[in-house]
């Protein structure tokens, strides 16, 4: 199973990050495929998981390229499935009124007021601020950067409320399934 598709199981917040790290590696590597070699080899366990992994590092810099995001910016499927977790994320909050769903959310509102206030353009809604947010957070960690306890806890209620959204939408396209076979 391709490493992309194992992240989208594991979660539509977990799936985002790990793309939009796959869209800065393309770009850190100036879409040269043979750069990424040494990193594949580090997780695909045989040659035929190793080229299919090529494969579709190669379908990503093509789809990259004809989306003309090369600098910047994310795929069209990644921006779509952040409307869909956006609206979900309405949903469980005004619609249905998931109690726990708006537990994690009301923990987590007063971190991204704080997080909004310390800066432009951290993402144009609260899904987005938290994943940017979290993305961040990878970020430092690459860099081997410290994380304050104060930053560290604003995170983790960020990626509880990404954990359970990523949840219900999961649970969400199971139903679609369901729906399509009925």
């Amino acid at each position: 199973m391709l490493l992309a598709q194992q992240k989208y199981i594991n979660g539509a917040a977990e799936y985002l990050l790990f793309m939009w790290q796959m869209e800065d590696l393309l770009r850190a590597v100036h879409f040269d495929l043979e750069a990424l070699n040494g990193f594949i080899t580090t997780y695909a366990s045989s040659e035929q998981e190793h080229q299919q992994e090529k494969q579709w590092y190669e379908q990503m810099i093509r789809n990259m390229r004809s989306e003309r995001i090369e600098q910047r910016g994310h795929l069209s499927e990644l921006e779509e499935l952040m409307v869909e977790l956006t609206y979900l994320h309405q949903t469980l909050l005004k619609v249905t009124k998931q109690t726990d769903y708006i537990a994690l959310y009301e923990a987590a509102k007063p971190n991204m007021e704080a997080y909004s206030s310390k800066g432009k353009g951290f993402g144009t809604n609260e899904v987005e601020m938290c994943l940017q947010a979290l993305y961040g957070l990878l970020v430092l960690r690459l860099k081997r950067e410290t994380i304050s306890e104060e930053t560290q806890r604003a995170m983790d209620s960020f990626s509880a409320l990404m954990a359970a959204l990523s949840k219900a939408y999961f649970q969400m396209k199971q139903g679609d399934q369901q729906a399509a076979l009925n």
